[in-house]
């Protein structure tokens, strides 16, 4: 089975729970109290869908020069002159994701988990750069 469809296979087996991303959620608030207070006055749900969205746009990293476009945008907003996310929030934030499949896919295992990081390595590396660049220039937005 190929890395993609491994990680489709996977990700859709987590999304038949309904809780997962609120379970996802729950996870990364309770790393760090900070996380909890980013998100205090959010419309769950509305973060829910924007999640999936941004979810597909990270997986079109690697195809998608539209996509890139986008998660430079993404951390830009979510870098230290937008929302303050330090480029290492999105490890938090990608290995709570991690766990949030580990619970919900009941096939979960070291392929799996290889896959989900393959599939999101270039988004997130994108975003992270974009706030590392923020962090040395803070003239940019």
């Amino acid at each position: 089975m190929d890395l993609h469809e491994t990680f489709n296979d996977s990700y859709a087996r987590c999304n038949h729970d309904p809780n997962f991303l609120f379970l996802f959620y729950e996870l990364f608030w309770n790393k760090d109290d900070k996380f909890r207070q980013q998100f205090a006055n959010v419309d769950m749900q509305k973060q829910v869908k924007m999640l999936k969205a941004s979810i597909a746009i990270i997986l079109l990293a690697s195809t998608s020069e539209g996509a890139r476009e986008s998660l430079r945008h993404f951390g830009k907003r979510h870098g230290p002159n937008g929302i303050g996310v330090d480029p290492l929030d999105f490890d938090v934030w990608f290995n709570s994701l991690l766990e949030a499949v580990e619970i919900c896919d009941p096939y979960y295992n070291k392929e799996i988990e290889q896959a989900w990081r393959e599939c999101f390595n270039l988004g997130l590396a994108i975003m992270k750069e974009e706030c590392i660049t923020q962090n040395s220039n803070p003239a940019t937005s």
